[in-house]
């Protein structure tokens, strides 16, 4: 039986490219562990700690709060630089363990 290739890709924003984070969203949170829970990002021969964060936001107005979810690329940032428009792929390896590309 084949194997299903699991795979988030996002093309960045300036918000999450200056901000560095990956935001995750709602429609694919089931592509990564809960919110909170720790899993691994491999980049490179690297692995780096890494988690979904849902952050608060109110970017519909004060009557509208809701969550986004993100990565934070700031453990990266010595192997990565995120830009504007960059296009970034998280693979799923096995459990817990997602490959940047």
């Amino acid at each position: 039986m084949e194997k299903k290739v699991v795979r988030y890709v996002r093309k960045l924003s300036g918000q999450e490219a200056n901000d560095r984070y990956i935001m995750i969203l709602a429609d694919r949170l089931e592509l990564f562990p809960k919110p909170g829970v720790p899993f691994k990002i491999q980049f490179g021969e690297k692995k780096y700690d890494s988690q979904v964060k849902a952050v608060d936001c109110w970017c519909r107005g004060p009557k509208k709060p809701h969550v986004h979810y993100r990565i934070d690329l700031t453990p990266f940032i010595a192997v990565f630089r995120p830009h504007f428009g960059q296009t970034v792929t998280l693979e799923k390896i096995r459990k817990n363990l997602y490959e940047m590309k």
